[in-house]
């Protein structure tokens, strides 16, 4: 799932045209917390691959990957419109609600720091996965 996972990283990061030096940092962070190699992560970079079936993965993955992507989505302090609608149709793809995207970002969006109880975010987060 890691590379898969940072492929989608790497695409949000590319949307706006823009990859700044805090979206590279976290997705290095997320590559090496996965037990990628420096090399392995940077072929995300070069390499786009097709963002394949996410239904399939389990709910902690589900919520492993949304919650990243949303992160992600507010290191560089901005918010663009291909943003929002590339988490939007990657949180469908995962089979959450779409409500899912705006809960989580007035979540992650209200702590400064990005450390938010992730386990209990992670529970109120699952109530969202479309049965």
């Amino acid at each position: 799932m890691s590379k898969a996972h940072l492929n989608i990283l790497v695409q949000l990061a590319k949307v706006d045209g823009i990859v700044v030096q805090e979206e590279v940092d976290l997705i290095n962070e997320v590559g090496k917390a996965n037990g990628m190699t420096e090399e392995e992560i940077a072929s995300c970079f070069d390499e786009e691959l097709p963002i394949g079936d996410l239904s399939t993965l389990k709910d902690d993955k589900k919520y492993d990957l949304i919650y990243s992507i949303v992160q992600l989505m507010k290191i560089d302090g901005k918010l663009y419109n291909e943003e929002i609608k590339f988490c939007a149709k990657m949180s469908a793809k995962l089979g959450y609600e779409e409500d899912v995207l705006f809960e989580l970002m007035l979540k992650i969006y209200a702590d400064p720091d990005l450390c938010a109880d992730k386990e209990s975010l992670k529970k109120h987060i699952q109530e969202f996965l479309i049965p």
